[in-house]
């Protein structure tokens, strides 16, 4: 048996039983949330809520689904991930009826509109994201003023951001798009230390501030995108040189917020060669594809070091062409300044 298929036997023996179970429990949460009446302000949480059943579900929908969702290309896994998408909309829908928990009503509208549009799904997946917008305006004002509920409005209006531009309709991506942006320097300004003083070191740093610099980043990389595709590159520069200048003033730029940075660096190296700049191209690919192989020889993760590989590997092909290019510009110079003299 080849290495690729005994991977894949293995993979495979170990999530199938994992999420048969929590597709079980995930009816039998089903069932529960049904029973339960519809909650008011003044009603306190049902007695017979299951902690350890919820918790399940969540890691059967955000861990396991989320891990299937990715090879959902495979005729292998086809069935299986039909099969679970269809289980969390039960969920889903029984939990819209019920009223029972909103923000995890919010939480998973979230995770079926990103899987719809992961499969090209784009009406099922607009039509998820909208409903979901109007669930999270529902939300109890502190849940939607705090950090974790703002996070989720900036996923949402991101989602539906990147779920346009698929399509093409850039002019209506663009204002979602910079929402997102909006909403993300928001809770970065919210949780960094005060201007001019570094953030903590990547040890010290905090999760909810560590996942606001890397939203941040990715929603610069994000809005300049469209913004090329918009056919505006300077505004997708400037964008882009935003984005690079946060990045550069965080100074202690933990493993995730690094990779971002790398992304907005390949970004600005496409936009650059795409307008005819290739040393401006080389100068942006050359400096993400050293963060790149730092990260690959100081991660001590193995699917870090994955990661970085495949960054690198991306990246060598235009750096390479670039670098031809360039070399045969200047013996072309070269040739032509004899001819001159």
């Amino acid at each position: 048996m080849q290495r690729a298929h005994i991977k894949t036997f293995m993979h495979a023996a170990g999530i199938l039983p994992l999420t048969f179970c929590c597709a079980a429990a995930l009816d039998s949460c089903k069932d529960e949330a049904a029973k339960q009446p519809a909650a008011t302000a003044e009603a306190a949480p049902a007695a017979n809520t299951d902690v350890q059943a919820k918790q399940l579900i969540d890691y059967m929908i955000f861990e396991v689904g989320n891990s299937l969702s990715r090879e959902a290309d495979k005729p292998m896994w086809r069935e299986l991930v039909r099969d679970m998408r269809n289980q969390v909309e039960a969920y889903y829908n029984t939990l819209r009826s019920t009223n029972e928990d909103p923000e995890r009503l919010v939480r998973i509208g979230l995770f079926l509109a990103d899987g719809a549009r992961h499969l090209s799904a784009f009406q099922k997946a607009f039509d998820i994201y909208t409903a979901t917008l109007k669930d999270w305006d529902a939300l109890p004002e502190n849940i939607r003023n705090g950090v974790n509920g703002q996070r989720l409005r900036s996923f949402l209006v991101n989602g539906l951001a990147s779920c346009l531009m698929q399509q093409r309709k850039m002019a209506e991506a663009l204002p979602y798009y910079e929402e997102a942006l909006k909403l993300d320097k928001a809770r970065y300004k919210q949780l960094a230390p005060e201007e001019g003083k570094p953030l903590p070191t990547a040890e010290n740093m905090g999760q909810d501030l560590e996942n606001a610099a890397e939203d941040l980043l990715i929603s610069y990389r994000c809005l300049a995108e469209c913004q090329l595709f918009a056919d505006d590159p300077e505004q997708a520069r400037e964008t882009l040189q935003t984005g690079q200048k946060v990045a550069l003033d965080m100074k202690n730029l933990s493993t995730g917020i690094t990779f971002e940075f790398v992304h907005l660096l390949s970004t600005l190296g496409t936009l650059e060669s795409r307008i005819g700049q290739p040393r401006k191209a080389l100068a942006a690919w050359l400096q993400a594809a050293g963060l790149a192989d730092q990260l690959r020889k100081s991660s001590s993760s193995p699917a870090d070091k994955a990661k970085a590989i495949t960054l690198l590997r991306e990246l060598t092909p235009p750096i390479k062409a670039v670098q031809t290019q360039l070399q045969s510009q200047q013996q072309e110079a070269s040739q032509e300044q004899p001819a001159q003299q």
